[in-house]
């Protein structure tokens, strides 16, 4: 997804810093965006290290001489019954799909909000219960409920506070033996859905948007 909306980003103008853990991937992110005319400058960094996310942010911003946008596609799956589960595990995967999002926030949202038009979007995924899922609903629950709040704050800047919720999406993390990957939500479906919300108008601003696949996923037979 990440690789998707940096390439939509840079066929509008706009330079990314482009952040992961994978080198590969962050070159071929960067390559996407030459492709568009507009440069992606990669900066390999793990999100699960908290306390240097003010410093990355500090960087990043350096690198753009400016923040306007802060888009975040980064989580991990970890599944475990409530009984049974590697609570180190648990721990983790709140830190990077929750703790991460609200320290990057806390240090972006002040150069953001400098100038109207600026925007905060995470893209999350649907909630639903099941067993094993207790962590991804909670940092789900804890993420939206968070980004609620977030718009309240920075509203008055100008800034645009929007959590995109979407079903399976095709990427690595989803694929199944019992999903088609075809009829899943696209990389690219995303990263429309992240320009139409930077390109929104002033006056409005889409805080939370759901995305479902239009046909179901699941194989048959």
């Amino acid at each position: 997804m990440g690789k998707s909306i940096s390439a939509a980003l840079a066929r509008e103008g706009v330079t990314s810093v482009l952040l992961g853990r994978s080198e590969n991937s962050l070159s071929e992110a960067a390559d996407a965006c030459a492709k568009q005319g507009t440069p992606g400058l990669p900066f390999t960094f793990d999100i699960a290290k908290i306390d240097s996310i003010e410093k990355i942010v500090s960087e990043a911003t350096d690198a753009l001489g400016g923040l306007n946008f802060l888009i975040n596609c980064a989580g991990i799956y970890e599944r475990g019954a409530a009984h049974e589960v590697d609570l180190d595990k648990w721990d983790k995967k709140l830190d990077i799909n929750f703790r991460a999002h609200y320290y990057f926030i806390r240090y972006a949202a002040p150069t953001i909000n400098k100038e109207p038009g600026g925007a905060i979007i995470k893209i999350g995924s649907v909630s639903s219960s099941y067993p094993g899922g207790g962590m991804a609903l909670a940092s789900n629950y804890a993420l939206n409920g968070y980004m609620n709040t977030v718009f309240e704050d920075v509203r008055e800047f100008g800034t645009k506070v929007c959590v995109i919720r979407p079903g399976f999406v095709n990427t690595q993390m989803a694929r199944s033996d019992s999903l088609n990957s075809d009829l899943m939500i696209q990389p690219d479906d995303i990263a429309h859905t992240v320009i139409f919300i930077l390109t929104m108008s002033r006056t409005a601003c889409p805080t939370e948007i759901v995305m479902l696949p239009q046909k179901s996923p699941y194989r048959t037979g």
